[in-house]
């Protein structure tokens, strides 16, 4: 067990520095009893870290089932002896995040913003540490609500305000309550797919009717399936990503959505666009919002990929059904850190995310553009790459009918880490799929991954050439 110092002094960032501690805590436990585990404010005093890192913590090991929370009682730990579902393979997307944290320690933020957040929340400290607690927001601080609304209004025509900016701790509880709100249940929501499997999972909680719409390998749905869900169902929720396929990489012909505004109008359904990974397309181009009429149009998004740990606090902006939205954040009654809050939207307001943005998208661009030739020159036989538009992966194909399940727990047993297309999909679809995350790829671990890749299809092939043999 580490000594009980600021934990700030342990090397990385200090979110993966709690997450370590936690984990021993929770490893140091009784095999086969579930015990209740520091308070988010007790183990902050303790690390000396903000509450929002200690949260943040939490949020990783609940992803991964090591934790479970209890209302208006905290933090439970699961030990490790109950820990064989997550272990054996029953949860694709936990054990996926388990093995990235075990590699890297979590996710490190996409931007450098930390040090000038925590100089923000000092001024800020300054300025309101000798004034009464400040009262309580239930969709979120006033000036941080603000600021989003702002980031997001480009023209007279589509602009947001304050109100229509609602605030939560992580994306997962921000789609419960966006979800809840709406009151889904039962209800068919068309899914554009792949789809972000955080969404995925918060649509199957909703226990709605989901259904997929796979998008083909040049960013395009088959409208004619689309219109004729529209016209024969009651079809209230359509979701799709922002300006490009955040899985895929690909983006949308405008005149294809043409189509689904005009279809989406005239049938009167919600949009929900996941505005995640909207900043990192790499060209300028068009989101479905801008032509859907702004009162059925939500968009989420999350800073958790520019500020990590230090504010992973997720948004919606909705312009219509204010009185759903506003009543279902109050019933939840989220407490999110004031100072912080205030020191996030003092960095948006002063461009500092947006400065760093344009150089972040060429760096990404590079170098998925150099994997994507990489695979193409040394994997081509086996694989084809959808060229990305945008984001931080690289979507493949199979040239063979192979599930990439295998291929996946292939390269597990070898240390290295690819997502299967099923990931992205409620029902299976995807099979002959793979995405590679290549945020943490340098030349060393990319020639290992690619090595590991072809040994895999050659082990593969021979399988199932002696299954058609």
């Amino acid at each position: 067990m580490w000594p009980l110092m600021s934990i700030k002094s342990q090397p990385g960032f200090a979110y993966q520095a709690v997450y370590r501690y936690l984990g021993a805590l929770i490893d140091a436990g009784e095999p086969d009893v579930p015990f209740k585990l520091p308070s988010l404010r007790a183990l902050a005093r303790r690390l000396g870290v903000s509450v929002s890192t200690i949260q943040y913590g939490y949020t990783l090991l609940e992803r991964e089932g090591r934790v479970y929370a209890l209302a208006k009682s905290g933090y439970y730990a699961r030990p490790p002896a109950r820990l064989t579902a997550a272990k054996d393979g029953s949860d694709l997307l936990q054990r996926i995040q388990a093995e990235h944290r075990r590699q890297v320690g979590g996710q490190a933020p996409l931007l450098a913003l930390d040090v000038p957040l925590l100089r923000l929340e000092r001024q800020v400290q300054r300025q309101y540490g000798t004034l009464p607690s400040p009262a309580w927001h239930p969709c979120g601080d006033p000036q941080l609500r603000t600021a989003l609304a702002a980031r997001y209004t480009h023209s007279a025509r589509h602009c947001w305000h304050a109100d229509h900016v609602y605030l939560a701790g992580d994306l997962r509880g921000l789609l419960d309550i966006t979800f809840e709100a709406l009151a889904l249940s039962g209800e068919p929501v068309l899914v554009a797919s792949p789809c972000c499997p955080v969404v995925l999972q918060a649509l199957r909680l909703a226990k709605v009717r989901l259904i997929e719409l796979p998008l083909g390998d040049d960013g395009r749905l088959d409208l004619g399936s689309v219109r004729h869900y529209l016209e024969t169902l009651s079809v209230r929720l359509m979701v799709l990503d922002a300006g490009f396929s955040s899985v895929q990489g690909a983006r949308m012909p405008d005149a294809d959505l043409d189509t689904l505004t005009a279809l989406l109008t005239r049938h009167d359904v919600w949009l929900l666009e996941n505005d995640a990974q909207g900043e990192l397309r790499f060209e300028p181009g068009r989101c479905l919002r801008e032509s859907v009429p702004a009162q059925r149009v939500l968009v989420i998004g999350s800073l958790e990929p520019w500020l990590g740990a230090e504010a992973p606090f997720a948004y919606l902006l909705a312009a219509g059904a204010h009185l759903p939205f506003t009543s279902a954040f109050q019933r939840r009654a989220m407490r999110l850190p004031p100072l912080r809050q205030k020191a996030v939207a003092r960095l948006l307001e002063q461009g500092l995310l947006d400065d760093q943005l344009p150089a972040l998208r060429v760096q990404l661009q590079q170098q998925l553009w150099r994997l994507d030739r990489q695979i193409r020159s040394r994997l081509g036989r086996y694989l084809l790459a959808v060229h990305p538009a945008g984001g931080t992966g690289l979507w493949l194909r199979s040239r063979y009918p192979m599930d990439m399940r295998k291929v996946f727990e292939r390269l597990l047993a070898r240390g290295q880490v690819v997502e299967p297309g099923t990931l992205f999909s409620a029902h299976g679809l995807h099979e002959r799929y793979l995405r590679i995350d290549g945020l943490h790829l340098d030349s060393a671990n990319t020639e290992a991954l690619l090595d590991a890749l072809g040994d895999a299809f050659v082990e593969e092939r021979k399988l199932l050439d002696a299954m058609n043999g």
